[in-house]
């Protein structure tokens, strides 16, 4: 099909509000001066107008949204998830993990030991036993950054009955406009590790989920340059911080991912490879490389402080990192292609495409599936061990 007839095409909304207005015209003005003589037709040619009015109506606020977000950039991208069509490993080769690290013990702090007990933790509903993990809310402080904030805390269904164990960490971001409850609700990874575990791909894992995009705020989780927003330094000081006073958390960088999708996603990759000394991989879904803000800017124009593209080239991380995408999904596939071509080692970037899928929900859960196998497969921190 013609670009000029994909859903993101200017010619497609022109077309809808031409149908509409004509509609509007014909129920407004023609029907009413041309009056069926027969009541009944007349009534209904009045209500054929009316709910096509309606449906071009909806048609029209559809498009708009998706020409302002880019859920489908193409008609294709609306039959779901497509099949996988690219996979690729630049840069440094990520290993394979032979022999899982066993898992880390020790001896907890009385904070560490029961979160039941933890003030941290005040007012929560407690599952015990419980099967499926849970999801708790806490409130994270913000002492370095001056932000204080709502998390989300996912505790595998291990966790309460071994205070000795020490678990792998995985900070999650939602895209924008999004919540915490977006990536719960959205992608579940909560049941994805519970069902990776149960069949011995993924060792259960702890989940952090902070709000980085206070009151849909763009913050792209970036320090701004007048240090008015701090969201780099409230993740990788006072979430991380918060995280390891509170949480029996694996104390080595490698028990440590963060993933996100959208603007999430470039999250995910910029934290983890400005911050190799806390995180040793990134699941990055349908994001970018390259901070960009809608609204105001909180980096001047010019600055490369955020252009991981840059970074990838100049001072490479000891990192590895994943991505995945629709290839309809044009500025994931477009901004994917620019970093792809410049990572090099100790960096590695896997890529999983799949054919089509849009910007969507579909697309993201696929992907977060397939990045926590790839995440057991290929970091031993994360590797199965039975719970």
């Amino acid at each position: 099909m013609p670009t000029w007839l994909q859903p993101t095409s200017p010619a497609i909304l022109i077309i809808i509000v031409a149908l509409l207005l004509a509609t509007l015209g014909w129920t407004l003005v023609w029907l009413p001066t041309h009056r069926h003589p027969r009541r009944h037709h007349a009534i209904g040619q009045q209500s054929i107008a009316v709910l096509v009015s309606i449906a071009l109506s909806l048609m029209l606020a559809f498009v708009v949204l998706n020409q302002q977000n880019s859920w489908f950039t193409t008609w294709s991208s609306m039959g779901g998830v497509g099949d996988l069509s690219h996979s690729e490993t630049v840069g440094d080769p990520t290993p394979t993990s032979q022999d899982p690290i066993a898992w880390q013990t020790g001896t907890p702090t009385d904070l560490q030991a029961d979160p039941r007990s933890n003030p941290a933790f005040a007012e929560q509903s407690w599952v015990d036993p419980a099967p499926e993990g849970q999801y708790l809310t806490v409130s994270i402080p913000g002492p370095a950054s001056g932000h204080t904030s709502s998390a989300l805390v996912w505790l595998p269904p291990s966790y309460l009955d071994h205070p000795e164990r020490f678990y792998p960490v995985l900070i999650g971001f939602p895209g924008l406009p999004g919540s915490i409850n977006a990536v719960a609700d959205g992608l579940h990874p909560d049941e994805l590790i519970t069902s990776l575990s149960s069949q011995g791909q993924l060792r259960e894992s702890i989940v952090v989920i902070p709000d980085v995009f206070p009151d849909n705020v763009d913050t792209e989780c970036v320090d701004a340059s007048d240090g008015s927003i701090l969201m780099e330094t409230f993740v990788t000081r006072d979430v991380v911080g918060w995280i390891r006073t509170n949480l029996r958390a694996d104390s080595d960088r490698a028990g440590w991912t963060t993933i996100g999708y959208s603007a999430g996603g470039f999250c995910s990759s910029m934290l983890t490879m400005r911050h190799p000394d806390i995180f040793g991989s990134s699941i990055n879904m349908s994001g970018y490389f390259v901070a960009g803000f809608e609204g105001p800017k909180l980096r001047e124009d010019g600055d490369t402080t955020y252009d991981l593209t840059v970074l990838a080239q100049t001072d490479p991380p000891d990192v590895d990192l994943w991505f995945y995408a629709a290839k309809d999904d044009q500025m994931a596939y477009e901004a994917w292609q620019s970093f792809n071509s410049v990572v090099q080692p100790p960096t590695s970037l896997t890529t999983e495409l799949v054919e089509s899928g849009g910007h969507t929900t579909q697309v993201w859960a696929a992907g977060l599936a397939s990045g926590l196998k790839w995440l057991g497969q290929t970091q031993p921190h994360f590797a199965w061990q039975a719970a």
